[in-house]
């Protein structure tokens, strides 16, 4: 057999023309292409290696006939040149493809998708299919209700099949509500191969039930996002303590980039208690958007992200983030199935509120070395087991197969770096019995970072380049209030003051507070206290068009920084980016007014009083409280919540709301302060430091 008689399976060379057929090489790849053929062809006549497909460096233009004829050779072709050139080997054996609100796909050739959008009403309500996608992994079905007497979803979905067959869903997505609906997704399992006719059964959706006759068809060329070939090894991150970030698909577009990247885990049972982002950046520190597009019914190890177009010039990192600190993660292992990580525990025959037993049992679990060291019983319900400090563990669960059980939890870090961990009971079993480790929470420590040189957008592709400022924005009224309480047009007519110099532009507004709060246990953010920097650009009207905001500790590091640009933001700490759907809005240092209105709305009290201010300027002080309409005892608590509230201190000089206090108001009239906050400076600036500049600078807007 030639060299020219060469073909792949029949099957698998059908199945990429099919797919293929409606694409051509642009001209400018092929040119590139050949010119980095002949090349390599010289490299290698240089070594006197003949090479296997020696009849594409012949002619450009049997290349390109050959190229045009033959699409699945054009893919031969182009996957032998990127090996040759780059030594990176890819994958035939499926082609994948992104589905919007789907995802990606496991096998082009097996998706069927909705022939049309179908309706049926009950009761007042009316369902509408929007979208449904079935490929071999699932069957994905995107519904519309409207005439909801409510948004609670208790429903539950089924499909019939034509031989009657009735198959459950797997999961649903949450209710979703705007101004169109509310939006749910169903997800059941893949149906039996070339399955178009169906009928959905959705039951007890507010109150009604629905029969939906539904039709499938082949998915059309151009209705699914091609990705690009699959590299025989993934792009990965390093492995550390267990956990490696995976750059699983690349859908490359003329106006967009699509990509999922997910986390891989060692160990079965093992899972991030936190959740996560990426952040993606280039050689030069620019951040693109990486704005999360994730189905809602996705497994919460994967993420699909869609970001800019590429010129294929890029040299990307794509890094994974948890918030507060990105190489610290937080991780927990499910040992549920497993019997021997447990140790016996006798309680004696009458324990007694406060007792403490001295204990001296080892367990090895997932890689940990775990010691218990006491147990205590702090009420006549429930036992308190103490362990030793292990490396990187941070708690445990644990269970016993005692019928008089309740409930178990993991327990808070104790003072000497040990953990703890509780279990409930009807009544304190009397013999001895088994405590088993269901759960171990670790940290995981390291940098999971992705090198990524992407390739070039497909021809037309207009890639973004670093934003400049914003237009300017249409004109936007002031709202104005209804209300003819004296305190809250007091309030107004004081904040209007204080605000009208730094709404007249164009100009940069440079803000700075502090915050000090009373943490809860366990609790890493916000910090006890926390300085909060913002720098505002406006225009000519006084819109804002631009602000970097950071928050710092008290030793001055930063650790968190956004940017927003027009109406577009990125956090440039945990990676989160998107659109704000907000309108045009002035500066403003009033945030009293608005919550006055609401109490004034529905009923809320607030006082008024005149006292003198820290540097003896006159002031008010405005309290407003919200009383909850029975008491609300807390966990370690001594005594009930009857209410909230926030006190505003401003300035009757200049008009400004200097410091904000929210509180608890408790049962025997008392105030207790979870916050304060206060303007340390509001200033009005031309330009503002070129660090703010740079920062805003590394923005590319989508």
């Amino acid at each position: 057999m030639s060299d020219l008689d060469w073909a792949l399976p029949p099957e698998l060379d059908a199945a990429i023309t099919e797919y293929y057929a409606t694409l051509e090489p642009s001209s400018s790849f092929a040119a590139r292409l050949e010119q980095e053929l002949r090349q390599r062809q010289g490299e290698l006549l240089q070594h006197k290696t003949k090479p296997r497909f020696h009849f594409l460096w012949s002619d450009r233009r049997e290349i390109m006939q050959t190229l045009r004829a033959r699409p699945i050779f054009a893919l031969i072709v182009v996957l032998i040149a990127l090996s040759l050139l780059t030594g990176v080997v890819y994958a035939l054996g499926r082609l994948t493809g992104f589905i919007p609100g789907f995802g990606f796909t496991s096998d082009i050739r097996s998706v069927y998708l909705l022939s049309e959008p179908v309706d049926a009403i009950s009761g007042g309500v009316t369902l509408s299919v929007d979208q449904a996608v079935s490929d071999e992994s699932k069957l994905w079905v995107n519904l519309t209700v409207t005439g909801l007497p409510e948004e609670q979803d208790f429903s539950q979905a089924f499909v019939f099949l034509p031989n009657g067959e009735k198959i459950s869903f797997q999961m649903s997505s949450g209710m979703a509500v705007d101004s169109n609906g509310a939006h749910l997704t169903y997800v059941f399992p893949p149906l039996p191969t070339a399955t178009s006719d169906l009928v959905l059964f959705v039951e007890n959706l507010g109150g009604q039930n629905f029969s939906v006759p539904m039709q499938l068809r082949l998915a059309k060329p151009g209705e699914i996002l091609p990705s690009e070939p699959e590299q025989s090894e993934q792009l990965r991150s390093e492995t550390h303590d267990g956990v490696t970030l995976v750059l699983d698909h690349i859908a490359p577009a003329s106006n967009k980039t699509v990509f999922q990247v997910s986390l891989h885990f060692d160990q079965p049972g093992m899972s991030l208690n936190n959740d996560w982002n990426v952040v993606l950046t280039d050689q030069n520190g620019a951040i693109y958007p990486a704005i999360d597009i994730t189905p809602d019914t996705m497994d919460g190890n994967a993420k699909i992200f869609q970001t800019s177009p590429f010129s294929g010039n890029e040299q990307l990192t794509v890094s994974l983030n948890v918030f507060p600190t990105a190489k610290e993660l937080p991780v927990s292992i499910d040992f549920s199935m497993d019997d021997a990580n447990g140790f016996l525990f006798d309680p004696g025959p009458d324990p007694a509120v406060g007792q403490i037993w001295t204990l001296d049992d080892v367990i090895q679990i997932g890689g940990f070395t775990l010691r218990a060291a006491r147990a205590s019983l702090v009420s006549t319900t429930e036992l308190l087991f103490e362990f030793e400090p292990a490396e990187n563990l941070t708690g445990v669960m644990l269970y016993t197969p005692d019928p008089l059980v309740r409930g178990a939890g993991g327990g808070i870090p104790l003072a000497n770096g040990g953990i703890s961990a509780g279990m409930r009971f009807e009544k304190i079993p009397s013999q001895p019995f088994e405590v088993q480790v269901t759960r171990a929470y670790y940290t995981a420590h390291g940098s999971w970072e992705i090198q990524w040189q992407p390739s070039p957008a497909p021809q037309g592709a207009a890639v973004q380049p670093t934003v400049t400022s914003a237009p300017t924005q249409p004109p936007y009224a002031t709202p104005t209030f209804a209300s003819t309480n004296p305190v809250l047009l007091e309030v107004q007519m004081l904040a209007q003051q204080f605000d009208a110099p730094f709404q007249e532009g164009p100009a940069w507004i440079h803000v700075v507070t502090e915050r000090t709060s009373i943490p809860r246990s366990g609790q890493t953010y916000p910090l006890p206290y926390l300085i909060s920097e913002q720098w505002i650009e406006t225009d000519a009207n006084g819109y804002v068009i631009r602000s970097v905001w950071m928050d710092k500790d008290a030793n001055g590091n930063t650790i968190q920084l956004t940017a927003t640009i027009g109406d577009y933001s990125v956090n440039f700490t945990t990676g989160d980016a998107g659109f704000n759907n907000g309108q045009p809005y002035r500066f403003s240092a009033d945030i009293l007014t608005r919550d006055l209105e609401r109490a004034v709305q529905y009923g809320g009290s607030f006082t008024r009083e005149e006292i003198a201010c820290d540097d003896g300027q006159a002031c008010i002080v405005i309290t407003s409280v919200e009383s909850f309409s029975q008491p609300t005892l807390l966990a370690g608590e001594a005594q009930a919540f009857v209410g909230s509230g926030n006190k505003v201190w401003i300035d009757l000089a200049t008009g400004q709301q200097i410091q904000f206090q929210a509180f608890w108001r408790l049962e025997d009239g008392t105030n207790r302060v979870e916050s304060t906050e206060r303007y340390l400076l509001i200033e009005k600036v031309s330009f503002p430091p070129q660090e703010i500049l740079d920062v805003v600078a590394k923005v590319i807007v989508p």
